[in-house]
């Protein structure tokens, strides 16, 4: 692998071997594996990545609402656009704390290493079944992913490195993180910002 080629990483952030991360190669190949922190998924990308990654997707709420459930805008939209459930599209105060914490550290760790890189949030579950049916042949078929994942957290990370690898070459331009509601922080001027929220359909 050439150092100037562009490589993509997604995060699905939990506790102990429940935290997924995946690496993106421009061929399409991925490697991914689940470890037990962020700790352990920054090393790894360090271990496995020459240089700073064009784009991070990361499975996780990364900016924050003080309104009830602690719900937001992008949640809300979410369901009402798909019709997907409060359980399959939840508010950050029904999520457990390793997708919180982790989630929010690891984009920290991260961001102090690459200050400069493209960070999205994402939500694999739902871009699947949305978007896809929960096809996921369809899904690699579409995305010209050739590395089946070993498991549900490790195909949630590619999903979000998909994510970053289509947001930054401009494929997925509507940003849910750009309407928000009074109670909620700006992703755009916090202290993990900026992030952002690319969805693949307007």
């Amino acid at each position: 692998m050439a150092d100037d080629e562009p490589v993509w990483v997604g995060a699905d952030p939990g506790g102990k071997l429940n935290f997924g991360v995946a690496i993106l190669r421009h061929t399409g190949v991925v490697e991914s594996k689940c470890l037990d922190s962020a700790d352990e998924a920054i090393a790894y990308v360090l271990k496995n990545v020459a240089r700073c990654p064009a784009g991070v997707g990361v499975d996780a709420p990364l900016w924050w609402s003080s309104g009830i459930s602690g719900d937001r805008h992008a949640d809300q939209w979410l369901r009402r656009r798909y019709g997907l459930s409060g359980g399959e599209v939840q508010a950050a105060n029904s999520l457990r704390g390793a997708a919180l914490t982790q989630g929010a550290m690891f984009v920290h760790r991260l961001r102090s290493i690459y200050p400069s890189v493209p960070i999205t949030e994402t939500h694999p579950k739902a871009i699947l079944k949305a978007i896809f049916n929960d096809d996921w042949l369809v899904f690699t078929s579409k995305f010209q992913i050739d590395t089946p994942p070993v498991n549900e957290h490790c195909r949630d990370a590619l999903i979000g490195a998909v994510a970053a690898r289509e947001s930054s070459q401009g494929r997925w331009t509507h940003d849910l993180a750009l309407t928000r509601l009074p109670s909620e922080q700006d992703p755009l001027s916090y202290w993990l910002a900026p992030v952002h929220y690319y969805w693949p359909e307007p």
